[in-house]
């Protein structure tokens, strides 16, 4: 069970402060030219992309197994195996004993900022530096550095198994869970992505973060098809390796949080209703945050993860070019933000106080989907120190205790919502 540490908590004074100088430094930061593009340069339509600023599958490995053979600090192991029979890497950091906190990034193939900002953390802590040991005092850093090395290879968002069934992401059950007759067995509840192949043909394979279902058996994709039967929807058997790798490490460990890295596409900052100087209207947005929306995660596992959103938050106020907004979600069970935090209501129900801790991570752009979606290589540097520089705040307002001083409410207040799509100017 894990008891925050208080004596080396800041004031909450103190921390007020500290939110009006940050503010404050906003409020007065330089408006760049056009003010849609913060986040730096659009892709053209006719550029073609270097992606060679993210490691490869060999490459990450290479990486990994270097850390591990030089700092004791570090072990990796193999999580689990995909269907392509590449390792999913399990770096962990620190002392067991400590209290268990689990990073994992990329579950989609076309995301891979997240990847390098996790490899960037890995070795920050490995080298026994002073900021390395404030946090490998307090926590074991548990880091999922790529959940989908298969997607990752062309880059595609699907885990690259095409005998998965076609997608219908529809649910067999009405908005009371009461399961609708007519709907079963018509291949309900199946989140797969589908990806043109060189013969013409499209295949379909799975999406990993709609798979996260500590009881399978439980799961839409069995309770809404019991007569399709076979590989794809055995009871005993969730089909995505990935991300039963994923449950395992968080059932094994039992991580007092988990912060899931993804990418999204382009889009602005609304106007601010409070007229709060933390959030700049117009300006392109570089990150996005989000707690569980399932009506079913316990109140205490949502607080902890607005107060993760909103320590990131305050962190990126320090980058001049950061904007982040929370992002639009659902409450599916099966996505990895409401399944973690959902997996804390039986552990606080049981005595726990800190626990079920779940946030999303979107970082802007993405490697694949055209000019439209993608932000340009020129940005890749600052979007992987956003990942880094906001992960890094989880995890040292963890280790000091201040993040159990924040309060939750203020992360509903402070990170607007963000749904406003904007369209690549260099795109006729």
């Amino acid at each position: 069970m894990y008891t925050p540490r208080t004596m080396r908590r800041p004031l909450i004074i103190a921390l007020a402060a500290l939110v009006c100088v940050l503010l404050a430094s906003v409020a007065v930061a330089q408006t760049p030219p056009d003010p849609v593009q913060p986040g730096g340069p659009w892709a053209s339509p006719d550029q073609t992309l270097s992606l060679e600023a993210f490691s490869s599958y060999e490459e990450l490995t290479d990486q990994l197994t270097k850390i591990d053979r030089q700092s004791d600090a570090v072990e990796v192991e193999s999580a689990g195996v995909t269907g392509q029979g590449r390792d999913i890497w399990l770096a962990k950091i620190g002392d067991p004993s400590k209290t268990p906190v689990l990073i994992i990034t990329q579950q989609h193939g076309d995301e891979p900022h997240g990847t390098e900002a996790a490899l960037s953390i890995i070795k920050k802590l490995s080298n026994n530096s002073r900021d390395a040991r404030t946090i490998l005092d307090e926590l074991y850093v548990l880091v999922v550095p790529r959940v989908n090395p298969d997607g990752s290879t062309i880059p595609e968002r699907g885990n690259l198994d095409f005998s998965a069934p076609e997608r219908d992401s529809r649910s067999c059950f009405d908005t009371a869970g009461n399961v609708i007759p007519s709907r079963l067995d018509q291949g309900r509840g199946v989140f797969t992505t589908d990806i043109d192949l060189s013969d013409g043909t499209v295949a379909w394979s799975y999406d990993i973060n709609r798979y996260h279902w500590p009881e399978w058996s439980d799961s839409w994709q069995i309770r809404c098809n019991p007569g399709l039967g076979g590989v794809h929807f055995d009871p005993d058997q969730n089909p995505v390796p990935e991300a039963v790798a994923v449950l395992e490490t968080y059932e094994t460990y039992q991580p007092i949080w988990v912060i899931d890295v993804h990418n999204q596409g382009i889009s602005a900052v609304v106007e601010d209703p409070a007229g709060d100087d933390a959030n700049r209207p117009n300006r392109r947005v570089t990150s996005s945050v989000l707690w569980p929306t399932n009506d079913d995660v316990n109140e205490q596992s949502r607080d902890l993860s607005k107060q993760l959103a909103l320590a990131m938050k305050l962190r990126s106020l320090e980058l001049g070019y950061s904007e982040m907004t929370r992002y639009v979600g659902g409450d599916f069970p099966g996505i990895a933000r409401n399944a973690y935090g959902l997996l804390g209501n039986e552990r606080i129900a049981a005595g726990e106080t800190v626990a079920g801790g779940s946030v999303l991570v979107e970082i802007s752009g993405q490697t694949e989907g055209g000019p439209s979606t993608n932000i340009g290589q020129k940005s890749i540097g600052k979007l992987v120190n956003e990942a880094r520089s906001i992960l890094w705040a989880a995890l040292d307002g963890t280790a000091d205790g201040s993040l159990f001083d924040l309060d939750p409410e203020r992360a509903e207040e402070l990170i607007l919502v963000n749904d406003v799509d904007i369209d690549n100017p260099r795109v006729e």
